[in-house]
């Protein structure tokens, strides 16, 4: 009976054209969708070309150190030589207008600076050159990327050619620095023999400085003591200059005082004349009396008389006497007073000179003192000043041998520096990418076939509901897991048509060139059974509901999975559940059989897949018995008597 109800199945299928022409048609679902894809994506990378880039150049040559230069043309070359784009060398208006008008995905801008930039490489703030690139991302997001990659590998190109110039020019400087160092060595070494004598002469100028500094404080010392000498003289000349004027006004007076006594000398002597000579006739005239009259001789007062005239006459004549010597010598003292006052005349102008001498010898000791003092500071730095500099020579007689030899070291390794074109191309580009591929791909075609494929197959599964009803049988089914087995046979069926046709296409036309073309065409349809299975329990469970579960699984995992760019890049939330969609592991089992030979991962990648087919198929047998079972039932209460 279960044969002859899977039989009815499939000769009702066979006998309907209508099913099998959509059967047929949904086999060539897969290979249209991944070949379409596949071909139109196989190698954009290669076709380049067919990009249409605009190029402006407005660099103005600059000249450098008599050197002229085009960097600006030289780029130009560059994209000349270069067939990665369609370059197309137009003015700055074109290309602007040839962007606005979708005509070119993005332009080149070299500005008129861009040769005087690299000239500034020497400078203390040199000015990097630059390259404008104008995309129009919202044309075309990738070729945009693209461009930026194409222009960076020009750019790198001219980079390295530019700092291959840098690098000659720096190494000819280096050239000439070696014989320079050369030279300064040299240089160094005589400098260092004259150090060597002129610290010889120091020390012998700091012993000959030092023994001195004795006798200099000895004259200092006698400069201050010339200077209280000089000081005590100036105040004595002073003093004496003062009493010496007051001596000769006293002089003037005493001289006055002669010659008022010498003329009253004069007048008293002119007086005593007369009156001596009166004195001596009074006298003879009282002798005469008293001769005459002997009587009066023996009166006293006539006595006394005759006595005081006598008297008086011989004091007359004795004053007169002295008169005449005092007159002498008076005389005598007017001549020497006179002498006296002629040299008190003569010495004063002397002693005012004497006075003026020594307070100008006072002011002259003061400042020989400070001169000498001054001198006797000065010395005592000046051996102060020897002693360090001396230090100072020894230092620098030290370091300059130090320089001779650091000189000549430096020489020496400028000398083993071989310079060479092969080294000024390393310079340029030290570092070289080796890059050592473990899984190499040929195109992006093959490394976009693992999620393609994927996507395809699962796509022509959930078109095949469309066409094919699972949740209808031309006549009851006998149990749950028939029902199951009589819709998975067919579908399984239309796996292999999808499988061996995606794979012969793919391989034989498309060009795609798996490690085991067997075992591509195997696992492509073990995938396609584990979609099959997937979505034949969606549909089944929910008919349109299921088909639209389906699409969110489907949409699901176009986002979520590593099939295009890696799942690390994506949201958080879909790197959760990446894990857990079946189409994760039917992307790596591609992989492992497309391009990394992992045949360990393919085997785990199968494992799992298998649970899942294995929990489909459970979940749909479970739920196809359900429903026989109420079907049974309810055509039993319908079939039961009333």
């Amino acid at each position: 009976m279960n044969r002859s109800w899977l039989g009815t199945e499939w000769g009702t299928l066979i006998r309907t054209p209508k099913t099998l022409i959509s059967l047929i048609g949904i086999i060539c679902i897969p290979v249209l969708y991944s070949g379409i894809y596949l071909w139109a994506f196989w190698d954009p990378y290669g076709n380049l070309e067919r990009l249409s880039v605009a190029v402006v150049n407005e660099d103005q040559p600059a000249v450098y150190e008599g050197e002229t230069f085009k960097i600006g043309e030289d780029l130009v070359a560059e994209f000349q030589k270069d067939r990665s784009f369609d370059w197309q060398f137009l003015t700055r208006e074109e290309a602007d207008q040839g962007l606005a008008d979708q005509k070119y995905y993005f332009s080149i801008l070299i500005p008129s600076d861009f040769s005087k930039r690299a000239t500034t490489l020497m400078e203390q703030q040199p000015t990097p050159l630059e390259i404008t690139i104008k995309s129009n991302e919202g044309l075309n997001y990738i070729v945009a990327k693209i461009g930026q990659s194409g222009v960076e590998k020009i750019r790198q190109q001219l980079s390295e050619k530019l700092t291959l110039n840098y690098t000659e020019s720096i190494f000819k400087s280096l050239e000439e620095l070696k014989d320079g160092m050369q030279e300064a060595s040299t240089g160094a070494g005589d400098l260092h023999t004259g150090i060597g004598t002129l610290l010889n002469g120091t020390k012998k100028l700091a012993s000959s400085v030092t023994g001195n500094q004795s006798s200099i404080a000895q004259l200092d010392q006698g400069a201050a003591d010339l200077k209280a000498a000089a000081a005590k003289l100036a105040s004595g000349a002073a003093q004496l200059n003062t009493g010496f004027g007051k001596l000769a006004t006293g002089t003037k007076q005493i001289d006055e005082g002669i010659a008022s006594a010498v003329s009253g000398s004069k007048q008293l002597a002119a007086g005593l004349t007369p009156l001596a000579e009166g004195a001596a006739q009074v006298d003879k005239l009282v002798s005469a009396y008293a001769a005459g009259h002997p009587d009066a001789s023996a009166d006293a007062t006539f006595q006394t008389l005759t006595a005081a005239s006598k008297q008086v006459s011989a004091g007359l004549a004795q004053v007169n006497t002295s008169m005449g010597t005092f007159n002498t010598g008076l005389g005598q003292l007017t001549t020497k007073h006179a002498e006296l006052l002629k040299g008190v005349n003569t010495f004063t102008p002397s002693l005012k000179q004497l006075a003026s001498g020594a307070d100008q010898l006072s002011s002259g000791a003061a400042s020989l003192y400070t001169g000498v003092h001054k001198l006797s500071t000065a010395w005592t730095a000046l051996v102060n000043g020897i002693d360090e500099l001396s230090t100072g020579e020894q230092k620098l007689y030290t370091g300059s041998r130090e320089l001779e030899t650091a000189l000549t070291d430096g020489a020496e390794k400028l000398a083993n520096i071989h310079s060479s074109q092969s080294l000024f191309e390393m310079m340029a580009n030290p570092v070289r990418v080796k890059e050592d591929k473990i899984n190499t791909l040929p195109n992006y075609g093959t490394g976009m076939a693992p999620f393609f494929v994927s996507i395809s197959l699962y796509v022509g599964a959930l078109l095949l509901t469309t066409v094919f009803p699972l949740r209808e049988t031309l006549t009851p089914a006998p149990s749950g897991f028939l029902w199951f087995l009589s819709k998975y046979a067919v579908m399984a069926t239309v796996s292999l048509g999808q499988a061996l046709l995606v794979a012969f296409i793919l391989t034989g036309v498309v060009g795609l060139e798996p490690m085991d073309p067997v075992y591509f065409g195997l696992y492509a349809f073990y995938v396609s059974l584990i979609f099959m299975a997937i979505i034949q329990f969606l549909v089944t469970l929910g008919d349109n509901v299921g088909r639209f579960i389906a699409i969110i699984l489907l949409v699901l995992q176009l986002a979520a999975t590593s099939g295009t760019f890696p799942v690390e890049l994506g949201p958080e939330g879909l790197q959760t559940i990446h894990r857990f969609l079946p189409i994760t592991y039917t992307v790596d089992g591609f992989r492992s059989i497309l391009s990394t030979g992992d045949y360990a991962l393919l085997r785990q990648d199968v494992w799992l897949l298998l649970i899942y087919w294995a929990v489909a198929v459970a979940l749909t047998i479970v739920l196809l018995a359900t429903v026989v079972r109420r079907k049974k039932r309810r055509n039993q209460r319908e079939q039961a008597p009333a």
